[in-house]
């Protein structure tokens, strides 16, 4: 391996062991010869942890010839990781390359072939949350076993996203910009909370959510985002995600906070609540308090952008044929009863250590620099097709991918919901403001330097 790939593998060695699934990368680097079989029972052995199985498979890597670099920048392509494949070579144009050649099982491996992972059993929770070093980022692959399998031409999402030539200057006018001129690593943060599946069978399986979450981790790695992606969790492995937001926010000129869930509207109050794995309901308001002024002061001014893909209510518009909505559509909410419903109790107090290092004035502004979007109106529900995805994040991704050079996203959500009223008719998007008073440019691909 040459000296310069030696060194971006080091470079990026926190974020490659944190951030990878290791069932999935000793399977590409096996399929594609780097490893033998004999090699990978090492990485099987219960008796290290995950974290050092990882470790040593890295540091491997960089021992095993002049190839290993490139079949691990494919490897992290095909399994999804498009942000960590484009920070280890900048060079790489991230095309998909077809499918690779399988070896056949000889039914003794532990580990999967990548295009059979969406039948992976279920990973454990709490893997797809926190462990004590903070929010790991999960792979959109981790799906369980009832996802439907994908062919290999959908493991990266069609779309091209429009890179910026020139930055937008402040035209010296009322309405500021908020700085989005950075190097890439400060650029911002995508944090998508999906929750597809739901224990005890309590609420609908949320077919097609696995392809929103696909098509947003994408966009937002071709914006030039970090990507940090939390699947499944209880309500209580949330509120501890949530609590150690600072650790990942840190340093970002903005972030988008994405949460795609079944949804219900709380009886007498304006909140929504969505449905956690273990079937318990956290409202909206309750999500949101954790990214107010007193618990993130280091926020301030830095520009939050949250996207509920949730039902809102019962109310139904009927499904015109012209629509392009069939019998493949389901709603991201369910009638009955709100079992597991808690009450939209105030979430716990952030831990005594995540408190900013000294003392300082409460701002005079609790919310501010934060834009809401819903996939509909309150009271209505939101359609999400079973194939292609929800409505409005279909139209959201196509909508930012062709769009984000040019405008601003309080334009870019004008526009999603425009185009969601010419391709599907019925569904009406909505947008608050609160406090969210400059223009946010995302210039994907430009950076200062």
């Amino acid at each position: 391996m040459e000296d310069i790939h030696r060194r971006a593998i080091q470079s990026n060695f926190v974020s490659l062991v944190e951030q990878t699934d290791l069932d999935l990368m000793v399977t590409a680097l096996y399929e594609k010869g780097v490893f033998s079989g004999e090699m990978i029972e090492k990485y099987k052995d219960t008796r290290l942890s995950v974290r050092d199985r990882k470790r040593q498979m890295y540091m491997a890597v960089m021992l095993r010839g002049p190839d290993a670099f490139r079949h691990l920048t494919d490897s992290l392509q095909e399994a999804g990781y498009w942000n960590l494949a484009r920070d280890l070579d900048p060079d790489s144009s991230l095309h998909f390359r077809g499918p690779q050649p399988q070896p056949l099982s000889n039914g003794e491996n532990s580990f999967i072939s990548i295009r059979m992972k969406d039948k992976k059993a279920d990973i454990e929770t709490q893997k797809n949350a926190i462990d004590e070093n903070g929010p790991l980022l999960i792979s959109n692959s981790q799906e369980g076993a009832d996802s439907q399998e994908c062919e290999p031409d959908d493991n990266v999402p069609h779309f091209n996203v429009i890179k910026s030539t020139k930055f937008i200057e402040d035209e010296g006018t009322e309405f500021k910009l908020y700085k989005t001129r950075g190097p890439r690593n400060k650029r911002g943060v995508l944090l998508a909370f999906s929750y597809i599946k739901f224990q005890q069978g309590v609420d609908e399986h949320r077919s097609g959510a696995d392809v929103d979450a696909k098509k947003l981790k994408y966009l937002f790695s071709e914006l030039g985002f970090k990507v940090f992606s939390y699947l499944n969790l209880t309500k209580e492995k949330t509120q501890d995600t949530l609590k150690l937001l600072n650790q990942v926010l840190a340093g970002a000129e903005c972030a988008f906070i994405v949460v795609s869930s079944h949804g219900y509207q709380r009886g007498g109050a304006s909140d929504v609540e969505f449905r956690c794995h273990d079937g318990q309901l956290m409202g909206i308001y309750e999500f949101l308090e954790y990214f107010n002024n007193e618990r993130l002061p280091a926020l301030i001014g830095i520009p939050k952008v949250f996207i509920f893909q949730l039902c809102r209510g019962l109310l139904e518009l009927p499904v015109l044929p012209a629509g392009g909505a069939g019998d493949g559509t389901h709603r991201d909410g369910t009638a009955g009863a709100r079992a597991g419903a808690e009450g939209g109790d105030l979430p716990p107090a952030p831990a005594a250590s995540l408190q900013p290092p000294h003392l300082r004035q409460p701002p005079a502004r609790l919310y501010s620099d934060m834009l809401i979007a819903h996939s509909t109106l309150p009271g209505y529900v939101s359609r999400r097709d079973i194939r292609d995805g929800s409505w409005y994040i279909q139209t959201l991704c196509s909508v930012f991918a062709e769009h984000a050079h040019e405008y601003n996203v309080n334009e870019l959500f004008t526009l999603v919901d425009i185009r969601l009223r010419k391709q599907f008719h019925v569904q009406t998007s909505a947008v608050e403001y609160w406090g969210f008073n400059k223009r946010l440019y995302l210039h994907p691909g430009l950076y200062e330097t």
